[in-house]
C-alpha cells in the first residue's frame, strides 16, 4: 500500500500549534487522514494505546507510529516531489531547514504555550471552553467537570505564572527579531526562494497568537480574554507576525481530515 493511499490517523489535542504543524504538513502533501482530537489529559488513552508517547500529535501509519511533529512533517515530504518537498534536497540549504526547525520547535513552541496559557488562563470560563472544545462528546462533557483540576495540573507543570512567561515572552521577543532581520531586503521565505518547513514550523508554532482564519482548528471565542486579545494584537503586528500570517494566507491548503470527534 502507498503511502498516499495508507489510512493514516493523527492524534490530536485538536487546538495545539505542535499539532497543526504535522496537519498543515499532511495537508501541504495531500495526504488524507482522519483526526482523532482529544481532550487534554484524555489524550493519553488514545496515545497508550496507539503505541505513542504521551504526547500528541501522534501520527498512526501502516509502518508504525510517529510521536515528534518534525517527523510527522518528514513522512508528509517524502511523497512530494523535489519541487514542493518542506526539507529541500540541496545539502546546505536543507541543514539551514533543519536549524530552523529545530529552534523553532524548541523555542517556539515551549515559549508560545506558555504564554497563551498565562493570558488564557486568567478567565474560568475561558479556560473551560478551551479545554474541552476538542475531542468526542464524553470527554468534553467529563472534562467541563474537571476543567478547574486540569487547569491547576497544567499551570504547575506549563510554570504558567508571571516570571516564567516574562521569561518566554522575552525568548519570543528575541526569535521575532531573528526572523524580521532573516526577511530584511524582501526575501519571501527564510530559506531559498520557496516555502519549507522553516516556515511552515515558524507560523504553525505562532498559530494560536496570531488566531489567523486559515489555522486548521477553531478556536473558541470565549478564550479570547483581553488581555489574551492585546498579546495577540503585539504578535501580529510584528513584522515576523505579519510574517507568519502571510505564509496562512499563502501557503496554508484546507484541512484534509476526513473526519473529526463527535462534537455532539
Amino acid at each position: 500500500m502507498s503511502r498516499s493511499s495508507a489510512p493514516l490517523r493523527l492524534i490530536t489535542i485538536g487546538f495545539s500549534h505542535f499539532c497543526e504543524k504535522a496537519r498543515w504538513a499532511l495537508d501541504h502533501a495531500g495526504l488524507d487522514y482522519v483526526e482523532a482530537d482529544h481532550v487534554p489529559l484524555f489524550h493519553f488513552a488514545a496515545t497508550r494505546a496507539a503505541g505513542a508517547k504521551r504526547t500528541v500529535p501522534a501520527l498512526v501509519t501502516p509502518r508504525g507510529v510517529l510521536c515528534e511533529s518534525t517527523d510527522i512533517v518528514r513522512f508528509a515530504d517524502a511523497s512530494l516531489p523535489a519541487s514542493r518537498k518542506l526539507f529541500p534536497e540541496e545539502p546546505a540549504l536543507r541543514a539551514e531547514v533543519e536549524q530552523w526547525v529545530a529552534r523553532f520547535d524548541e523555542v517556539v513552541g515551549p515559549a508560545v504555550r506558555r504564554v497563551a496559557y498565562f493570558h488564557m488562563f486568567t478567565d474560568r470560563r475561558g479556560s473551560r471552553d478551551l479545554l474541552t472544545c476538542t475531542g468526542p462528546a464524553w470527554e468534553r462533557r467529563l472534562g467541563r467537570l474537571a476543567t478547574a483540576p486540569t487547569q491547576a495540573l497544567m499551570t504547575r507543570a506549563l510554570k504558567l505564572y508571571p516570571a516564567p512567561a516574562a521569561r518566554s515572552q522575552a525568548r519570543l521577543d528575541d526569535i521575532f527579531d531573528e526572523v524580521a532581520r532573516t526577511l530584511e531586503g524582501g526575501r519571501r521565505y527564510l530559506v531559498g526562494d520557496r516555502f519549507t518547513a522553516a516556515d511552515l514550523t515558524f507560523a504553525a508554532l505562532c498559530g494560536p497568537a496570531l488566531m489567523a482564519p486559515q489555522y486548521g482548528y477553531p478556536m473558541p471565542a470565549h478564550a479570547l480574554t483581553p488581555a489574551f486579545e492585546e498579546w495577540s494584537a503585539r504578535v501580529r503586528a510584528a513584522p515576523a507576525g505579519a510574517f507568519a500570517l502571510r505564509l496562512f494566507a499563502e501557503e496554508r491548503p484546507p484541512v484534509r481530515a476526513q473526519g473529526r470527534s463527535d462534537m455532539s
